[in-house]
């Protein structure tokens, strides 16, 4: 299963990725600046007041500052190459973390809701770019990455749409209407796992606690609501938190 450790290392190797770009471009810019200042030194001293020691002196120390300016390039450029090169593969950032994992799908898993007849497979939804790529999920539902495997102590996040783009209502449609003791199951090849919804509620989505991990077992389902017909787009997020009984 995918770890919240395994996790925290690859979005640790996104973070040195834009680290080492942001100061390529700071040094970059820096050095710039600084060997055109010198170059102005000498033309424009008397604009600058400075007699021409002074214009010597000030363009030779700007122009030492750039040199080893382009040498940090050079050197952060060289790091650049040498951690693209080194970095695992299957770990760049248009790779899907569920490549760790073999497969996006999970053939062995299936979601059955009684109260909203949904019968249907997961896939898993990688961790990409700081936030979860659900980008090819259509009538199944997706599983988080990072989050607890179903079935697995821990707090398993599972996401659905409400409607699929271009082709109708998804499975979670009406996921607002199931109510306390409303019961969900998971397939999880021979076993079977129940659980007992405790809590439905609408939260915004900003309020990315609902996926935190937990110390008990459950199943965290969410999907859209609030559509705006002003942005084009739903507003809000309906949550159900149903915990695992034997």
């Amino acid at each position: 299963m995918l770890t919240m450790k395994t996790l925290t290392e690859v979005l640790s190797r996104f973070a040195a990725k834009d680290v080492i770009a942001l100061a390529i471009g700071v040094v970059l810019g820096i050095s710039l600046i600084l060997f055109i200042r010198s170059r102005q030194m000498w033309s424009s001293r008397r604009a600058f007041g400075y007699d021409v020691y002074t214009a010597i002196t000030l363009r030779q120390r700007l122009g030492r500052w750039a040199a080893l300016g382009l040498v940090a390039l050079l050197i952060l450029i060289g790091v650049y190459g040498w951690w693209a090169v080194s970095r695992p593969a299957g770990l760049s950032g248009v790779e899907s973390m569920a490549t760790i994992e073999g497969s996006d799908r999970l053939p062995e898993v299936r979601i059955v809701i009684p109260e909203l007849a949904v019968e249907t497979t997961m896939i898993e939804a990688p961790f990409v770019a700081q936030q979860w790529d659900i980008s090819r999920l259509r009538g199944e539902v997706a599983h988080l990455a990072g989050t607890a495997y179903p079935g697995d102590p821990g707090n398993s996040v599972l996401a659905g749409h409400i409607t699929i783009p271009g082709a109708g209502w998804g499975p979670f449609r009406e996921l607002d209407t199931l109510k306390e003791g409303d019961r969900i199951f998971i397939e999880r090849g021979d076993e079977t796992f129940v659980y007992e919804v405790t809590t439905v509620m609408v939260v915004e989505p900003t309020d990315v606690q609902v996926a935190f991990p937990t110390q008990d077992n459950r199943l965290t389902l969410i999907t859209c609501t609030g559509w705006s017909d002003i942005v084009q787009d739903y507003t809000q997020r309906v949550v159900v938190v149903a915990q695992r009984v034997e």
